[in-house]
């Protein structure tokens, strides 16, 4: 029998001030989410597609913090560019190492 919690996890790191957090990869329900909000023209809802795209990601975390709609609105854009680009970059890392 293959019993899936034998799988290791692998977990994305991420330091927001001294706050550490160890993200977990997303589900297909939430990466379906996160990759639709691209798709969206409009500048306001573009903008807060990002910023709904980094609280979902970021409250995707090991240990269940909760990470605040006002923590994330304190993000720059460059940062909330920063995190998606790099988070994204962690999933494709992951998807091709042989582990």
């Amino acid at each position: 029998m293959f019993d899936l919690n034998t799988i290791n996890k692998r977990y994305f790191e991420i330091k927001i001030g001294e706050q550490i957090l160890e993200i977990e990869p997303p589900s297909k329900k939430m990466l379906n989410k996160i990759t639709s909000l691209s798709g969206v023209k409009d500048g306001k809802k573009a903008t807060d597609g990002l910023y709904d795209a980094v609280e979902m990601i970021l409250n995707k975390n090991k240990t269940g913090k909760k990470i605040t709609e006002d923590t994330v609105s304190d993000l720059n854009l460059d940062q909330v560019n920063g995190i998606i680009t790099a988070y994204f970059n962690w999933l494709n890392e992951t998807k091709n190492s042989k582990n």
